[in-house]
């Protein structure tokens, strides 16, 4: 599992360093980058290559969370926790990455994303400083040159009635934003939601989600503790397959669309990528024998 994720994430470095760490002329990145893309105004000299930067942040981001849980699946006792934390952060940050990087949208509807992304982390970032007694100029003046620049330029409907200020749509939810991934990927909906809440409950040290990696009661009772009962945190490879096969199939999604947004070669990634389906989906159906074992046949994760 931990090298099918180290493979995926490997493939993708590579393509970045032979690549100069930019896109290819070619590729879709490059065109809303320089003459065909360039949108005026107040927000930026050149908004759309800010969003493309943005996107491939959080795709950056990403890719580190799934090296990150390859190494947390190799330690000693499996990362019995901190595995579905790292793994919250890795379907967050792919999914946002993905949405972002949709293809084939207009380029104006990629930078409204791109300031609404903008526009959360503005009004986060004054909460903090206001939390600190500290005034937020700066971050209200930049909130008003986008809405400013959105509403009267590009007729984006503003609206300041939720937390964070917004262009046209409401920013979309991680969760969501999970969910339309699977359900782009592989046509499960509701998949992506509960699993996010699943992952965002056992990372927040919510009872019901970490309860839920406990096995069955050893014994009615401690016979030395008359009511309470003794229960074993259960960790196998199954359980974590079945929990952070969203995870893998989100990050897949994002890293495709990246691939194709920077015009890189996929070969290797799509090599890696396919044995990762192969054997997250394989451990997910298998079932433990009497001891807790699974057997995977090896052609299924090779």
């Amino acid at each position: 599992m931990a090298d099918t994720l180290d493979a995926m994430a490997d493939a993708l470095n590579f393509a970045s360093s032979v690549n100069g760490n930019t896109q290819r002329p070619s590729s879709p990145a490059a065109w809303e980058n320089t003459g065909g893309g360039r949108l005026e105004g107040e927000w930026s000299s050149n908004p759309l290559q800010d969003a493309n930067l943005s996107a491939g942040l959080l795709a950056n981001s990403a890719n580190d969370h799934a090296s990150g849980l390859a190494a947390v699946l190799r330690m000693p006792a499996g990362g019995i926790f901190s595995t579905y934390t790292v793994a919250r952060g890795l379907l967050e940050s792919a999914a946002r990455a993905w949405y972002l990087m949709e293809p084939d949208i207009e380029v104006l509807e990629r930078v409204r994303r791109h300031m609404n992304e903008r526009l959360h982390s503005l009004n986060e970032s004054r909460l903090l400083l206001h939390g600190q007694g500290q005034a937020a100029t700066h971050q209200d003046n930049q909130e008003k040159k986008i809405l400013d620049t959105g509403g009267e330029h590009f007729s984006f409907r503003v609206s300041k009635k939720y937390k964070a200020a917004r262009l046209g749509e409401e920013r979309p939810s991680a969760m969501k934003l999970a969910d339309d991934c699977m359900a782009a990927a592989a046509g499960e909906t509701g998949m992506g939601r509960l699993v996010y809440q699943l992952l965002s409950g056992k990372a927040h040290g919510v009872a019901y989600a970490l309860l839920q990696l406990l096995g069955a009661p050893s014994t009615p009772q401690d016979p030395e503790i008359p009511g309470v009962a003794l229960r074993q945190v259960q960790h196998n490879a199954v359980d974590v397959a079945q929990m952070l096969l969203v995870p893998v199939v989100v990050y897949a999604s994002m890293s495709q669309r990246y691939f194709q947004h920077q015009g890189w070669d996929p070969a290797g990634w799509q090599e890696a990528s396919s044995n990762a389906y192969r054997g997250w989906a394989a451990l997910a159906q298998a079932v433990p024998d009497a001891k807790g074992l699974v057997t995977v046949p090896q052609a299924q994760v090779t």
